[in-house]
């Protein structure tokens, strides 16, 4: 299996970035997505409640068989027919069971050891050929479905305003507690061109993941965890409840969040803000 050549979780507040990072590997491998996602960036921004993943796929495979992961053949034991399948790949086991089971019904389908099914028939030569061209997955058909599934378990809990696309490979998923705004469909297609363009790092997945669990024992919103504290002692998820701090004020979907500098802020607008006494309310967002 090849190594995922961008993974990034990238947040104004690092510590929140960290949770994610762990969240998000945990629901990947969960899944099973780590070999068909080739990169993968998310961006989490506490002041504005935006939660937005882009993903460029690998080419999936073609739908599989079970003769693409197993062979079949007649068996007699115990004065009975069998069609024994002996499995070479264990990725689809459980397609196979189901459709054995559907099939033939459980009450004719034993499986003697790990890698051997025995299905009870009254002429195994006829099943056999049933049992190998049985499609029993579509990679291809399942994506989809399998992104955004993916795109539910990993966004912070309470952001249930969603938007996401799927072509050509690229699947881009945004999430918030208020209305999605236009200028933030625009800033998602900018990152999205971002990580095409981003240089390869065939690390990035084990070695984020593993700084995600050194982070501490704290876990974040989302994923079944609850809301978190920045490293003010405030409450990361809702901006309302953030101190009036340069990383709390800052509007991080003007800049490059790829800069991850949460200082670099237009100081006049800033001003502005403070006179209208809107820093860090929804109003002035």
């Amino acid at each position: 299996m090849e190594p995922m050549e961008v993974f990034d979780v990238i947040s104004p507040v690092p510590a929140e970035a960290a949770v994610y990072r762990d969240i998000t590997a945990d629901v990947i491998s969960d899944l099973r997505l780590s070999s068909v996602v080739g990169r993968m960036r998310v961006y989490i921004y506490p002041v504005k409640a935006l939660y937005i993943m882009t993903a460029i796929l690998r080419d999936v495979e073609v739908p599989v068989r079970v003769s693409d992961m197993a062979t079949t053949d007649a068996y007699f034991e115990d004065g009975e027919y069998y069609a024994r399948v002996t499995v070479e790949r264990e990725k689809y086991m459980p397609e196979l069971t189901h459709f054995l089971w559907n099939h033939y019904t459980p009450a004719n389908v034993g499986q003697p050891d790990r890698w051997t099914i025995l299905v009870r028939t009254p002429d195994p030569a006829k099943e056999i050929d049933v049992i190998q061209n049985q499609i029993i997955a579509n990679p291809a058909k399942n994506m989809h479905a399998d992104m955004v599934e993916f795109s539910v378990r990993a966004v912070p809990e309470g952001f249930r305003v969603r938007y996401h696309t799927y072509q050509n490979n690229e699947f881009m998923f945004l999430a918030s507690e208020d209305v999605l705004e236009p200028r933030w469909l625009e800033l998602a297609e900018k990152l999205m061109t971002d990580l095409r363009n981003a240089e390869k790092d065939e690390t990035a997945f084990m070695a984020n993941r593993r700084e995600g669990r050194e982070a501490g024992s704290m876990r974040g919103p989302g994923a079944g965890g609850k809301g978190m504290k920045d490293s003010q002692g405030n409450d990361s998820q809702n901006p309302n409840l953030q101190g009036n701090d340069s990383q709390g004020s800052q509007d991080p979907t003007t800049q490059d969040p790829t800069t991850q500098d949460p200082t670099t802020q237009d100081p006049k607008a800033k001003k502005d803000a403070m006179k209208k006494g809107t820093t860090n309310t929804r109003e002035g967002l």
